[in-house]
């Protein structure tokens, strides 16, 4: 009896672990020295066609970050090979300095949606590059970047 009590408590915390719904969810490390533009953060993913999905920016910074926002590119490749690119201001801190995002000691990270609720209407493999979009050549104090895209509700 206690081995099948086992059984499904493993098979219920492995149903509970898992998150279909995200087909993407990552952070890369970037250098100590800073986010460089021409360093291009670059995620895929295959969404399903009949369902809305969410895009988020991935941002972890440390406290020394000097400024309230982060401009960044995001560039959507189709299956196709046709590219959507836009300009996304992020918003990291209120106007008193507080930072928008949540953190253990100096590392502050967030998870900004982005863009709204996107359809994909063709099948495949598509790519997401994100990249600082800054007017600085090299932006000091981010520690990492990257993308989250969740499936939301089916389409009718």
């Amino acid at each position: 009896m206690k081995k099948y009590v086992l059984i499904g408590f493993v098979s219920f915390l492995t149903l509970i672990g898992c998150n279909s719904d995200v087909l993407v969810d990552q952070y890369h490390s970037l250098p100590e020295s800073g986010w460089h533009y021409k360093n291009v953060v670059m995620d895929t993913f295959q969404p399903q066609s009949d369902y809305y999905h969410q895009l988020y920016a991935n941002v972890r910074i440390n406290g020394d970050y000097g400024y309230s926002n982060l401009y960044v590119r995001l560039t959507i490749i189709a299956p196709d090979s046709t590219a959507t690119k836009e300009v996304i201001n992020l918003k990291l801190a209120e106007n008193s300095g507080k930072w928008l995002g949540s953190g253990i000691g100096d590392a502050i990270t967030f998870q900004l949606p982005i863009l709204g609720k996107q359809t994909f209407k063709q099948k495949g493999t598509y790519t997401v590059k994100i990249e600082q979009y800054m007017r600085l050549e090299n932006l000091p104090n981010v520690l990492s970047a990257g993308i989250k895209v969740q499936q939301l509700e089916e389409i009718y």
